[in-house]
Formats: C-alpha cells, sequence, structure tokens
C-alpha cells in the first residue's frame, strides 16, 4: 500500500442538512486519490444498534463501544487495507474499507474479536477496484456511473 499508506488520513464529518446529524465520517485524502489499485476489494463491517436513538444513532455509550469496533477494524487491517468511511443511519454502522486481502476480517461475521459487546455483525465483500462505491459516498461518481451494489 505504498501511496495511500503514506498519505495520513483526513477525517470530515458529513453532516445530515435536515436534521443535523454526523451520519457520515469520510476520510477525504483516501477520496480524493481514488483510486487505488493496490486495494481493490471494498469492505463493509456492518454492525446493528443495540439501543438506537429515534434518530437511528447511537446513544453515548453504545457509541464508545462502536469506537472500539472501528478501532479494532483498523488495527486488523494494519498495512494491507484502509478504513475510508464510517455510516451510521437506520440503527446501523457501517466501516467501510479497502483491503488487498479480504481474509483479515471475514471472521468477524460469525465470531467478532473479543472486547467489542455483543453486537451483530455482517462482512460483505465486493470487488471494486475503481473505487466507485467511495467515489459513491463522497459524492464523486462521474457522469453515466451506476452505484455499487452489495451482494445480499
Amino acid at each position: 500500500m505504498t501511496g495511500l499508506h503514506a498519505l495520513p488520513p483526513r477525517w470530515e464529518q458529513l453532516v445530515d442538512d435536515l436534521e443535523g446529524l454526523v451520519v457520515v465520517e469520510l476520510d477525504e485524502a483516501a477520496a480524493e486519490g481514488a483510486p487505488w489499485p493496490e486495494l481493490g476489494v471494498q469492505l463493509v463491517v456492518t454492525v446493528t444498534l443495540q439501543d438506537p436513538d429515534p434518530d437511528g444513532q447511537p446513544y453515548a455509550e453504545e457509541h464508545a463501544v462502536l469506537g472500539r469496533w472501528r478501532e479494532a477494524l483498523v488495527r486488523a487491517l494494519g498495512a494491507n487495507g484502509r478504513l475510508v468511511a464510517t455510516l451510521t443511519a437506520d440503527g446501523v454502522r457501517e466501516h467501510v474499507a479497502y483491503v488487498r486481502d479480504p481474509e483479515l476480517v471475514e471472521a468477524w461475521a460469525d465470531a467478532p474479536p473479543p472486547g467489542l459487546g455483543s453486537h451483530e455483525a455482517q462482512v460483505a465483500l465486493v470487488p471494486d477496484p475503481t473505487w466507485l462505491g467511495l467515489r459513491e459516498i463522497a459524492g464523486r461518481l462521474e457522469d453515466g456511473e451506476e452505484p455499487l451494489v452489495l451482494p445480499v
């Protein structure tokens, strides 16, 4: 991950215009340089919130647990991937990363690492060599490009 690994993340919060909620955190440094061909697989780890507020967002205690999920994912990826976005809406938090080796976190769907609480997770992997998924999140799709479809 020579190019992207050397580039420090630059996290930006995107706010829901109507509600004023932070629902997306985006690594603008990765988005601006996308695609990064050495990482051609999009990984999405979706964690279902146990007790979302009326807006589908976590309360403070659960937010802290979700932060530990994020930290554990970043550690697991190491130099073999990059967390590029976190989306929270409708009672779920999605951690979006791009990876070289998907086996790093495939097992999380069945048994997440210890210390991450009793949350359930789903893991989706989809080839995305053009980083279409991140460019969609960042609002940078080109004319005629269709959004990335994740497996169900």
